[in-house]
């Protein structure tokens, strides 16, 4: 696997092996011809919103093409040979393949341009989005690597770009290019002294040197490498026979599979003549997702099926859903949605003038604690719905689960507006016309006017379409037609009186002002919606609040079934949370074995359930913590005239209604969370000493009104040798404990007892997050920006590190495919050395963790006013892995 591109082609034709490729290579040839003669190859179609995903098209393809490649990288075709690691979404680089075209057609803003042309978030729905990640854009980013690094400047050291451009050159070396297209290019070879005009010039001669190139060659050559690296990566599991492909194919190396064997498994293995491992299981379609869910209604036909009295089939589900009832958690709760529905209903119906708006009859908006917008209620619920209708919601929706931790289910303070979300659409859009209706007639103003609601509320609408429950287009006509006979608008003014005292006796001054206005006939347009409501109910209500619970479901059983054929292992409890917290949270109260239940499989774990810290209505916590912090309801004198005043109240608001996910967390961990944990950097503390002085104070204000203890603090030396320890050795105590080093090479190595762990290292800026995916640093990607990563040891050269960065993060993670049952308790220990040239030597060894945790970040290299420290931390996940990366920004598939 360490021979040279020809080499291996050579014993690849030898074994009768190339032909596999001929197709593929050609075509990758042809488009990367197209490409750098100047023809755009891709496109990016933006989508409709924040929601809706890009979509990305390969557009320069001939009708053969397009049939080869629906063959080669369909989806559901790649799926059938076993590839269920196919991403769901990827940020597809669309400008990587346009470059070419970019450059020949704009090329004063190209690399602009090609920024510009990646999609969001692309749903890996079509073939053209698999041809993009798997073959096209490895292939052009690969050749296109000069342009961007010239373009990027020097954000790096010239001992780094002295690197990277050598690596560049042997690249190119190995695919064979002339070694004078990168004259102007590399390093120490005049780049900067040409003007713009002439790196323009030097960009078009790279393109044009690539183009007279043996395409089909250069395309060879680049495979072969590429499946050199999947060699590799096999070689490395194979140590005792034929590795499984799970435990083979990382995310680097999955796209191979897809380029190259389309997907197939036993294809690569065909390739590498090798037999499979005896248990290798290649899962060609998923099982159809069966829910547990409505049996309650079967139980007399199930009794005189089995003979049995009904009392005991009612026992035996009771036993069977876990609970004191043979009703199932989601029937209950699409029972109360209906319930709630006809309160909901009623409330809108009777409205009329005089009445306050009903905005706050459904809890859909943010918490604001400091100014009530005008025309808003909050909780209006409390006083406009049923008292059952609303103890109801409040019994069966009392409960969450956090999907990063899910080994609790935790208190839910605002049960509404979760009940509400599991309704979604429906109620989305009939609350929203009610309340425009209001609105547009009571005034003060409203958003939009009753004859644009259907582009208006076009997403709910289209929600409901997709449903089966479409709102009848004659709604839209008839409500156009009212809005006609309203009355014509009249201005809302407030007057006030001032007298004054003059020489002629009193004078008194009326001044009026205009905020907005009404128009008459509410009460008719009010009938209307009313009577469409309605009808809308009677015929679809039942099975719109079915299709909620079920297609979530579903979902959740098919992520479920994915994961085990893409893992040959169920999911445990933290991946599982990752994609069915949403669904536990709206059907089960949070409760994911239950939800394991109504989808039929057995959980691996069991949540604790522990004592509730949030004993009332999170709405009035909240408003005491506001309180507490020294909030004061904001008037309109004040948002008009203090300005400085209503931000510092508005903050205040916004910490009191985040002291909710304080408390959830709090129950989750057992414990105060940190402000690390409790995500404190995120948020604007409005005291003079912002988060070092207002931190304690939340903390101490929680406590108060919990009757809880702090997190304990440190009563000795968080940094401070252990008796018997050498003196040169400082051990780092506590976490949090942290102690200056010097700006010189620093190895952090870590040594493990009881499993064996995988040792990264991520790069982060001041907000906490990565510059990008390349900021991971690990052992397929293990050297970046002055950072390294070998083994159990990560060296990082402070001298190096760009100035962008303020902290690296050395990460430390259980091989679960070495030791998938593995977690880090009593057993299983990690200590972190740190060393540096100077002399500098610090330890730290964590207590034993005791929920779970797969991941730990062990210690940090953080800068500190002109210099750096290292810092202990110590926190633990039981999310794994991939859920720490995307909470720094990483974009990582499940």
């Amino acid at each position: 696997m360490e021979i040279s591109p020809e080499t291996a082609l050579a014993h690849e034709r030898a074994a009768g092996q190339q032909q596999r490729f001929a197709e593929i290579d050609a075509l990758a040839a042809r488009l990367l011809a197209a490409g750098l003669a100047g023809q755009p190859v891709a496109t990016v179609v933006p989508g409709r919103g924040r929601q809706t995903p890009d979509t990305a098209k390969v557009t320069a393809l001939t009708g053969e093409e397009e049939g080869l490649c629906a063959s080669a990288f369909g989806v559901q075709a790649q799926q059938r040979l076993g590839a269920w690691y196919l991403p769901q979404k990827v940020s597809v680089k669309a400008g990587a393949v346009n470059l070419p075209y970019l450059l020949r057609e704009h090329p004063a803003h190209a690399l602009t341009l090609a920024a510009d042309d990646t999609a969001r978030l692309t749903a890996v729905e079509g073939w053209d989005t698999v041809l993009l990640w798997a073959l096209l854009v490895p292939l052009f980013e690969t050749l296109l690597q000069p342009v961007r690094l010239r373009a990027a400047g020097e954000i790096v050291p010239r001992t780094e770009q002295q690197r990277f451009w050598t690596d560049i050159e042997e690249r190119y070396r190995l695919l064979g290019i002339d070694e004078g297209a990168l004259e102007a290019f590399r390093f120490g070879g005049g780049w900067h002294q040409l003007d713009r005009a002439g790196q323009q010039q030097a960009r078009l001669a790279l393109l044009d040197t690539l183009a007279a190139a043996d395409l089909v060659q250069l395309v060879a050559r680049h495979r072969i490498q590429r499946l050199q690296g999947l060699m590799a990566g096999f070689a490395k599991k194979a140590k005792t026979g034929t590795a499984l492909a799970r435990r083979v194919l990382t995310k680097e190396l999955q796209p191979v599979v897809s380029a190259y064997f389309g997907g197939d498994w036993l294809a690569v293995l065909d390739y590498l003549q090798v037999p499979p491992h005896p248990d290798e299981e290649i899962i060609t379609a998923l099982p159809e997702p069966r829910l547990y869910v409505g049996m309650a209604a079967q139980t007399a036909d199930m009794a005189a099926e089995a003979g049995i009295a009904e009392d005991e089939v009612h026992a035996m589900l009771a036993a069977f859903l876990g609970g004191g009832s043979s009703v199932s958690p989601v029937e209950e709760r699409a029972s109360a949605l209906r319930d709630w529905w006809a309160g909901f209903d009623q409330a809108h119906a009777v409205q009329s003038r005089g009445m306050a708006s009903l905005w706050g009859l459904v809890d859909q908006d943010l918490m604001s604690l400091s100014r009530t917008e005008q025309g808003f209620t909050p909780q209006l619920y409390r006083q406009r719905l049923p008292a059952d209708v609303r103890q109801r919601v409040g019994q069966l929706w009392e409960t969450v689960t956090l999907q990063r931790h899910p080994g609790s289910i935790v208190s839910n303070p605002r049960p509404h507006q979760t009940m509400a979300e599991a309704l979604g659409p429906a109620v989305e859009f009939w609350h929203g016309v009610g309340l425009t209706a209001w609105f547009v007639c009571e005034g003060p103003y409203s958003r939009t006017t009753l004859d644009r609601v259907d582009r208006y509320y076009s997403k709910p609408l289209a929600a409901l379409r997709a449903a089966g429950c479409p709102v009848n287009a004659v709604f839209f006509r008839e409500l156009h037609a009212a809005e006609q006979l309203l009355g014509p608008e009249e201005e809302i003014t407030d007057s006030e009186d001032s007298t004054v005292e003059t020489p002629y006796g009193q004078v008194t001054f009326t001044s009026s002002m205009s905020h907005g206005t009404r128009r008459a006939g509410f009460e008719r347009v009010r009938d209307l919606i009313t009577r469409h409501r309605r009808a809308w109910a009677e015929q679809y209500l039942g099975a719109f609040v079915e299709h909620r619970w079920r297609s979530e479901l579903e979902e959740v059983a098919h992520q479920h079934h994915r994961i085990v054929a893409a893992k040959g292992r169920p999911p445990t409890l933290p991946q599982f949370a990752r994609f069915a917290t949403t669904a536990a949270n709206h059907w089960t109260g949070g409760d994911l074995g239950a939800l394991y239940t109504a989808i039929g499989e057995p959980a691996p774990s069991q949540q604790k359930r522990p004592t509730r810290l949030l004993a009332e209505d999170g709405y009035d916590f909240a408003r005491r913590v506001y309180q507490e912090l020294g909030g004061k309801p904001v008037d309109h004198n004040t948002w008009v005239n203090q300005p400085e005043e209503t931000q510092r109240q508005w903050q205040l608001s916004r910490l009191a209604t985040e002291s909710l996910r304080y408390l959830q967390l709090q129950e989750a961990l057992g414990q105060p969370p940190t402000a690390r944990e409790f995500g404190a950097q995120r948020l604007t503390w409005p005291w003079p000493g912002e988060e070092t002085e207002g931190w304690p104070v939340l903390q101490r204000v929680l406590a108060a009104l919990t009757h809880t203890s702090l997190a304990p603090t440190a009563t000795h030396s968080p940094t401070s040798p252990l008796p018997g320890e050498e003196s040169d050795t400082l051990r780092l105590r506590t976490k949090g404990a942290n102690a200056a080093i010097r700006t010189e090479p620093t190895t952090v190595r870590i040594t493990c007892t009881g499993a064996p762990v995988d040792v990264s290292a991520v790069l982060l800026t001041r907000n906490g997050k990565v510059r990008s995916d390349h900021d991971l640093v690990f052992y397929n990607h293990p050297r970046h920006d002055g950072v390294q990563v070998a083994g159990d040891t990560v060296t990082a050269d402070l001298h190096l590190i760009p100035d962008g960065i303020a902290t690296i993060a050395v990460i430390v993670s259980i091989d679960l495919e070495a030791q998938p049952a593995a977690v880090f308790d009593q057993h299983t220990q990690w200590q972190a050395d740190i060393t540096q040239p100077s002399g500098t030597q610090l330890t730290f060894t964590p207590g034993p963790f005791s929920s779970g945790e797969t991941v730990t970040i062990a210690v940090e290299l953080y800068r500190h006013t002109t210099g750096w420290k290292a810092r202990a931390v110590g926190q633990g996940y039981d999310t794994g892995l991939a859920v720490l990366a995307t909470d720094y920004g990483i974009d990582v598939e499940t």
